[in-house]
């Protein structure tokens, strides 16, 4: 199967800059990040067509000459999201209308979906997370990786790292890795609440915590009551694990599984939910902050080849 990819790069609202620059244009190993991305997005014969979305002035002079379609950006991720699909449907970028007819054609279309800030992104997890993926079954697949295969990339004797945040489950620890597969219009109705869980995505901050404790309030009958203590345990064990408590993590995260998550989140949705694991982890190393872009730039050649490693390993 093949299918379009949707890379969302803008820097509006609840987007986060580095240095003052939107994170896609940070250079790393020589050549700005979105460069990266797109060059491994153009290597899978997975994908068919590829539509960027982000500051068009910005972006023309770094993958103008790729043939990618680059999208002027919205006011926010939705929007940008938004807007990035509707320009994979044939015949709506000569038009900029959806017509009733536009949207029955359309309205199980799956498009993969990639933020701007993964420059360790190869075409084997690309092609990994897509094998995991069940097209017929499911309208929303998000991938995850394990906190074993993130410990590589994390701070050691002698060399940096990036310590990653991660949510604690019976089946293990996981952190979600930035490729996304969704069917937008089936997902139209619950963009809002989409929207809300980016926007408060970073849980360190107790603002966000408090705002999205709210939200869960104001949910439906029915799905209060699972989705808050779901939300509860995760943030215990979140709790426990950060202050190095990790037998009590473990036992905190005990109630919770991958598959109580995915009903959950079926449920809020009102669509079919599924996690998708891949192993290789360069797709989970997002540019977060200064630090973190700092630590990656110094030791980008050294999880370059360990990606290469295990791409090849998983390729025997």
């Amino acid at each position: 199967m093949v299918i379009d990819a949707v890379v969302v790069a803008g820097d509006g609202k609840a987007a986060r800059t580095v240095f003052k620059k939107n994170k896609a244009l940070l250079d790393v190993g020589g050549r700005p990040i979105l460069r990266h991305i797109v060059e491994t997005l153009k290597s899978c014969r997975a994908i068919r067509r590829i539509v960027v979305v982000g500051p068009k002035d910005a972006f023309d002079p770094i993958i103008g000459d790729t043939g990618v379609l680059v999208v002027p950006q919205k006011r926010s991720l939705a929007e940008n999201g938004w807007e990035g699909f509707l320009h994979t449907l044939p015949g709506y970028a000569s038009k900029l209308d959806i017509s009733a007819e536009l949207v029955e054609r359309n309205f199980h279309k799956q498009v993969l979906f990639l933020s701007g800030d993964i420059p360790l992104l190869c075409k084997e997890e690309i092609e990994e997370f897509l094998s995991g993926c069940d097209f017929e079954r499911y309208d929303y697949l998000a991938g995850i990786t394990s906190e074993e295969s993130l410990e590589a990339f994390g701070p050691r004797k002698g060399k940096p790292g990036i310590k990653m945040a991660t949510f604690h489950t019976r089946d293990g620890n996981f952190r979600q890795n930035n490729l996304h597969v969704a069917r937008p219009f089936v997902l139209l109705n619950s963009i809002d609440l989409v929207l809300k869980a980016y926007e408060y995505r970073y849980q360190k901050k107790l603002g966000n915590i408090l705002r999205a404790l709210v939200e869960i309030l104001r949910l439906g009958p029915g799905k209060v009551g699972a989705t808050l203590l779901l939300y509860l345990v995760l943030q215990l064990s979140a709790l426990f694990g950060a202050l190095g408590m990790n037998r009590a993590a473990r036992w905190a995260s005990y109630p919770v599984t991958r598959n109580q998550i995915e009903r959950v989140v079926s449920s809020l949705l009102d669509a079919r939910f599924k996690l998708v694991e891949t192993t290789i982890g360069g797709a989970a190393l997002d540019v977060d902050n200064e630090k973190d872009y700092m630590t990656l730039s110094v030791m980008y050649r050294d999880w370059v080849n360990l990606i290469r490693q295990r791409a090849h390993q998983r390729a025997k």
